[in-house]
């Protein structure tokens, strides 16, 4: 592993790459969409967070795991809830973490199944999301749909913001490259 130079760490921990740019546009744009809609912006925020990663490539993957995660996760969870609300135990608050906690394995096993390990963990968290986060009042399946729909749209949103802006290195210090034209690059994160 090369040694960094600390006048080169320290420029580049200042540095504003274009990872943390592309990701406060498109949570903003998330949240924009959202109050535009009279709805809470918070899922696709957080989709928006997790998918815009240091390389379009990245990003890329990171969104097909997302939607397929939240796709799966989400229509387990609306069937899920909907079938404990048609059994009266919806709100039993014991028996509703028993079902969702062993829902959890048929949901891996799936992901495993069509080879998508990576879309695992988003499919449990967004089944979590959709069976869990409801209030008495709320229609389970329609706040569920409503949850999935506002993760698709966070990562629909990364996606297109990360297609749109181009990566940048960021800036070396005029001495150093005066100095050491053969200096690593510092990469593209930025972060």
């Amino acid at each position: 592993m090369e040694q960094q130079n600390p006048q080169t760490a320290r420029e580049h921990r200042r540095f504003i790459g274009m990872r943390i740019i592309k990701t406060v546009i498109a949570v903003f744009l998330g949240g924009l969409l959202a109050l535009l809609r009279g709805k809470s912006g918070f899922y696709s925020m957080i989709a928006a967070v997790v998918c815009v990663q240091n390389s379009t490539g990245k990003t890329v993957a990171s969104s097909i795991n997302r939607m397929m995660g939240t796709l799966i996760g989400g229509v387990v969870g609306v069937l899920v809830v909907y079938v404990l609300d048609v059994l009266g135990i919806l709100y039993i608050e014991l028996a509703r973490y028993a079902v969702l906690s062993l829902t959890l394995i048929p949901i891996i096993q799936f992901c495993l199944l069509i080879k998508r390990p990576d879309c695992a963990a988003m499919a449990c968290i967004v089944f979590l999301c959709v069976t869990v986060n409801h209030s008495i009042g709320d229609t389970p399946v329609i706040f569920s749909i409503e949850r999935v729909f506002e993760t698709l749209v966070g990562v629909a949103l990364a996606c297109g913001i990360d297609i749109l802006l181009p990566y940048q290195s960021p800036p070396r210090p005029a001495q150093e490259t005066a100095e050491d034209p053969a200096a690593p690059d510092q990469g593209e994160d930025g972060r």
